[in-house]
């Protein structure tokens, strides 16, 4: 019988950031605690979670979104009409807000969004949230495990 339990707390780094879950399925394995999740899931989770984030995206988040879409750092920086040294500035930033024109982030967003095959509802909301959220404060990811459980 294998060992599970709920862990009210867990703080996962393998993004590059940290992404705080909350209730997650946890299991013994080869006597250590690790998340019983769907990764692939809790990625999309996070995209999303990036995507919304009420405050300027660090540059550990921008790296992880070009790296997850698989864009060289001159396709990424081709992408959103800007140099590829811009991006290697943005990523430089690791935890902090990247300094990025807004209007660069915000079509950066709505990329991610474009890609997760959202409804035309989901890009209105955000857009409209965006139009109106330009904070500068940092803020990790949180997300609650229900939804990525294995």
């Amino acid at each position: 019988m294998t060992d599970q339990k709920i862990q009210k707390s867990f703080i996962d780094n393998g993004f590059g950031f940290p992404v705080h879950l909350h209730n997650v399925p946890m299991i013994k394995v080869r006597g250590k605690w690790t998340p019983h999740i769907n990764y692939n899931r809790l990625t999309q989770a996070v995209l999303y979670a990036l995507s919304e984030k009420p405050v300027r995206l660090a540059g550990n988040e921008i790296r992880f979104i070009r790296l997850h879409f698989e864009m060289t750092l001159q396709e990424f920086a081709e992408r959103f009409a800007v140099s590829h040294a811009a991006v290697i500035k943005w990523e430089k930033s690791k935890d902090d807000p990247t300094g990025m024109n807004w209007a660069s982030e915000k079509d950066l967003r709505l990329f991610v969004l474009s890609k997760l095959n959202s409804k035309a509802e989901a890009f209105a909301r955000l857009y409209q949230n965006l139009e109106h959220s330009k904070a500068e404060r940092k803020q990790s990811i949180q997300l609650d495990a229900d939804n990525i459980a294995a």
